[in-house]
């Protein structure tokens, strides 16, 4: 008895899969990945946070050469021994101070890039929902693991969104 209803719920379940699944008649998938990196305005905003955050990145870069060259320094043997230990205290703020400032810069930059993007995916979401409701997609997926590429339509939506920006 157990047996039949448990098939019985099997194949109700079945049988519902499948009529949702005919029932979706246009179906498309973007690549957000690729629309962050191909369209006019992630692009613009990637050169936007390069530039914001230029002159922090170059003066990380000065302190660790810094660092380099005071470590190379001191494993040279060029440093008397007399002044040794305070240039060895001296790398270790040094470094400290390059791995504070490097996390604070990473931390920094990841915030301003996720609100950035933010502004883009919103963007892009009226731009699918709009191509959706003109061309009668049934359904559209972002970011799957594996789909044809009869499915993609990527390509449209940075077109849509570039077209937009200009």
């Amino acid at each position: 008895m157990l047996k039949k209803i448990f098939l019985t719920l099997v194949a109700t379940l079945f049988s519902y899969n499948l009529v949702w699944a005919e029932s979706i008649q246009k179906l498309g998938f973007i690549d957000t990945g690729r629309v962050y990196q191909q369209s006019i305005q992630a692009q613009s905003i990637q050169k936007d946070l390069d530039k914001e955050f230029a002159p922090r990145q170059k003066k990380l870069q000065a302190m660790q050469t810094e660092g380099l060259k005071l470590k190379e320094a001191i494993e040279s043997g060029k440093i008397p021994v007399a002044e040794r230990e305070n240039k060895i205290k001296q790398m270790l703020q040094m470094d400290e101070q390059y791995k504070t400032a490097a996390a604070e810069l990473a931390e920094d930059y990841n915030l301003r890039r996720n609100e950035e993007f933010a502004s883009l995916q919103q963007n892009a979401n009226k731009v699918i929902i709009d191509m959706a409701r003109k061309e009668g997609y049934d359904l559209i997926i972002q970011d799957a693991i594996f789909v044809n590429s009869k499915f993609d339509i990527t390509d449209a939506v940075i077109k849509a969104l570039n077209a937009q920006k200009q």
